[in-house]
């Protein structure tokens, strides 16, 4: 293709073609960029076709062919043989590490020293008849119950061992091993981890900074009939910095405020959108019109107040340059019964 075919296509062609050829930052180039990038490779692949057919004609064996533009002088050399350095089977001391798995299972393992192998085969004649064990400390992380332990035997020719176990708890293990009078000798001691729990967070009460502006906003999107009269307005907006400063949970889409003092039995509800995604780092997100910062990888996330009705919620990222702009729009639908 000449660079007069190319100067007619459009700016999404040009990017269409560029993605096939794997042009690195294509999305920042402009047209008369994308367009020098395109003729440069194309001339390229026309020269080679030309000499492979030159060299098929006189019995020439071919050039190599390096694709999406790079020439003979740029294309990566052969890799030389890296040099290997294998782990040594033992670092010639005493000591023992645990690991979390997940909520039930932890992975311990453990070395020892030369010294501390020929004292254990003398004392027991031989390293495989050593009594080995891990002595497991357990407590539980919201103190309900004291600190206990078990003990799990292992065998001398392992160095790793993996222990069932409680979640929420707090674990400790101890190598060592039982004397003939039944007496645990410690030799390491390993450090201490806490096991996730495998339920939902307790947590309920967190409190979510909101702005004077995100407050008005949230009370348009509750739909109030009386929107118009501004004493209502500020009257709920007081209510609903109350109500969500002080870790309450509120509906904005029931009339309805805290129930009557007199009763004892009440259920309010909330929901919230929760919005996340990521661009390219350099450029600018706004989410229905808001601006919204990116982390250094380019990804976002956010949380907003979802009332009932129908909203949509536009999502438009503009590279760096101005060029290029995205835009998705998210429907959501909420119902209350």
């Amino acid at each position: 293709m000449t660079q007069e075919e190319l100067a007619k296509k459009t700016k999404e062609e040009l990017l269409s073609l560029a993605r096939e050829l794997q042009i690195k930052n294509r999305s920042r180039m402009k047209k008369n960029e994308l367009i020098k990038a395109l003729n440069h490779i194309y001339q390229q692949t026309r020269t080679t076709t030309e000499a492979q057919a030159k060299a098929a004609a006189q019995n020439i064996p071919p050039e190599p062919v390096f694709s999406a533009g790079l020439s003979q002088d740029r294309y990566p050399p052969q890799r030389s043989e890296e040099a290997r350095f294998p782990l040594p089977s033992s670092y010639n001391e005493t000591s023992i590490t645990v690991l979390i798995r997940d909520p039930f299972w932890l992975y311990v393992y453990w070395d020892f020293s030369q010294e501390v192998k020929e004292n254990l085969e003398k004392e027991f004649g031989a390293w495989n008849r050593t009594p080995l064990s891990l002595k497991v400390w357990e407590e539980q992380e919201s103190g309900g119950i004291e600190p206990g332990f078990f003990n799990v035997s292992v065998n001398p020719a392992t160095g790793h061992w993996y222990i069932n176990v409680q979640p929420n708890h707090q674990y400790t293990v101890e190598l060592g091993y039982f004397r003939p009078s039944g007496e645990f000798v410690t030799l390491a001691r390993s450090n201490t981890v806490i096991t996730p729990r495998a339920t939902i967070s307790e947590v309920v009460d967190e409190e979510w900074m909101i702005v004077e502006a995100d407050f008005r906003r949230l009370y348009q999107l509750a739909g109030d009939p009386q929107a118009g009269s501004v004493e209502l307005a500020e009257a709920a907006l007081r209510r609903l910095e109350r109500e969500m400063g002080s870790g309450a949970v509120t509906s904005l889409s029931s009339p309805f405020g805290q129930p009557p003092a007199e009763r004892q039995f009440w259920l309010v509800l909330n929901t919230e959108l929760i919005i996340y995604g990521a661009t390219e780092p350099t450029a600018s997100l706004t989410v229905d019109g808001q601006p919204v910062p990116l982390r250094p990888d380019g990804s976002f996330t956010l949380r907003m107040a979802l009332p009932d009705g129908r909203k949509r919620i536009p999502v438009t990222a503009r590279s760096h340059d101005g060029n290029d702009v995205i835009t998705i729009t998210p429907e959501v639908t909420k119902e209350t019964y």
